[in-house]
């Protein structure tokens, strides 16, 4: 699946299940960043076909380059297996193995951006708002999808925000104290 369907399916995951920020860095982690190793190949491939054959996927699919690593393998498990221990959680494995999962029913059933997987990102969309306006009506008051939509976006910035605050005051601080 593209990216796009991992992180979906990962936010999912966490809204259903109420994950705190640990449980939820470990499901993005291991299902959605392992495809990261797919940017190495991108360097590689762009150094051979040059950048305007970054935007061909033919002959992205067609090359020898290697798009996953280790981690988008089965063999992988000896690695994923103790960072679930260490996490003591179960849920690396978890976002792992669906991710494979889902890859797998790409490759094998689905194609790159089919229409099939398109319907499913609009449905992970519907089941993550709707999932938000359950949240928000549990604190007994009604809300629109509309609102539910907003609350979500509103969310994602927040945590942007929060994830990137530590830099800006890193960067503050060296300009105080040359």
């Amino acid at each position: 699946m593209i990216a796009l369907a991992h992180l979906l399916v990962a936010l999912v995951i966490c809204k259903f299940f109420n994950l705190d920020r640990t449980e939820s860095f470990a499901v993005l982690l291991f299902g959605v960043f392992i495809d990261l190793d797919h940017t190495f190949a991108m360097i590689d491939f762009i150094r051979i076909q040059g950048f305007s054959g970054a935007l061909d996927y033919q002959a992205a699919m067609a090359s020898d380059l290697e798009w996953k690593s280790l981690l988008h393998n089965p063999v992988a498990i000896a690695i994923i297996g103790p960072a679930s221990a260490g996490f003591r959680m179960c849920l690396p494995a978890f976002a792992w193995g669906l991710h494979l999962i889902m890859d797998w029913v790409q490759i094998e059933y689905l194609g790159v951006l089919s229409m099939t997987e398109i319907v499913l990102m609009v449905a992970l969309v519907v089941i993550l708002i709707s999932l938000e306006k359950r949240d928000l009506e549990s604190k007994g008051l009604t809300h629109t999808y509309l609102e539910a939509s907003i609350s979500l976006l509103h969310q994602g910035g927040e945590e942007l925000v929060r994830l990137f605050r530590p830099f800006r005051a890193s960067q503050e601080s060296r300009d105080i104290y040359p």
